[in-house]
């Protein structure tokens, strides 16, 4: 690459550098050194060390919000991923019909806002005789004293976060499998049905390994998203400080409704250290085996 040729690149990428470095980095450098601070908003800061994070190791909301942020992302990003790809290989079977229209209503939800879906959920879900699912399975005979709570704060608070953010993310994870379907060599598949290949070992030798590096991709930024949950929690459970269903984020904003800037910073570095290592961790193990392939 001549001078000229560098100079350019360096012109297209000025802009979104520009736009990174003020709108990503240093609200995140400036959210790093204030949660060395005390501070409501008013007044100077007053520096404190690591008295936040201190507090902050003592609350007695963070250890279940860690927990529940941890289950979330642990349980959702490899359901999503797996289903996708499952029902993307389905899809991409020549004995297949109709795989446009189910590709479209699958990722239907993916385009509808959460805050919508939030509200839609809750309708559904209402454990008053308003609610869609309790009422058809009374209709099915099952005494509505015995149905969970599907908007409570106890373990099924969880699940229910859980099925709907799965739900709504399936479809734009389907969508790019397929993409990435249309790119393993059709020829593999003739050969392996020439060898006499069943069903689950062409999917297992020839399909899985195919569609890897969409799996990585889907992995790494499924995860980070996971560990940033919060508006579908706001929308269908609310903010109150609960047991099961009170995650990082959550937390993080009922502080920061308080005042306390410092604090709240403190509990974004957190979620900014834990996205880095798991992130990390998942390159490490995920990358190795993508360059062992």
């Amino acid at each position: 690459m001549n001078r000229s040729q560098s100079r350019n690149a360096w012109a297209f990428l000025a802009f979104p550098l520009a736009i990174i470095a003020l709108f990503v980095a240093l609200p995140s450098l400036a959210g790093i050194v204030l949660s060395f601070f005390e501070w409501s908003g008013g007044g100077s800061p007053r520096f404190i060390g690591m008295e936040n994070y201190r507090a902050l190791a003592a609350s007695g909301p963070f250890a279940p919000a860690l927990r529940n942020t941890l289950i979330f992302a642990l349980v959702t990003v490899p359901i999503t991923t797996g289903g996708a790809f499952l029902i993307a290989a389905a899809l991409n079977a020549e004995w297949f019909r109709g795989r446009t229209t189910l590709r479209t209503v699958l990722f239907i939800p993916t385009i509808v806002s959460i805050v919508a879906i939030g509200f839609i959920w809750r309708w559904v879900l209402d454990p008053s005789p308003a609610g869609l699912l309790n009422h058809a399975l009374e209709w099915f005979g099952l005494e509505r004293s015995g149905l969970p709570d599907w908007l409570g704060h106890g373990p099924w608070g969880l699940v229910t976060i859980m099925g709907v953010s799965i739900w709504r993310s399936l479809g734009f994870a389907v969508v790019l499998y397929l993409a990435a379907l249309g790119g393993v060599p059709r020829s593999m598949y003739d050969a392996a049905a020439v060898d006499g290949a069943t069903s689950w070992q062409t999917l297992w030798h020839i399909t899985w390994p195919g569609v890897r590096p969409m799996t990585f991709f889907l992995l790494i930024t499924g995860m980070i998203g996971a560990l940033q949950v919060f508006d579908i929690v706001l929308v269908m459970i609310g903010t109150s400080a609960t047991g099961w269903t009170d995650v990082l984020n959550l937390y993080l904003y009922r502080e920061f409704t308080l005042n306390r800037l410092g604090y709240s910073s403190a509990l974004g570095v957190i979620i900014l250290l834990l996205t880095i290592i798991i992130t990390a961790i998942q390159w490490r193990s995920l990358g190795g085996a993508e360059a062992g392939a």
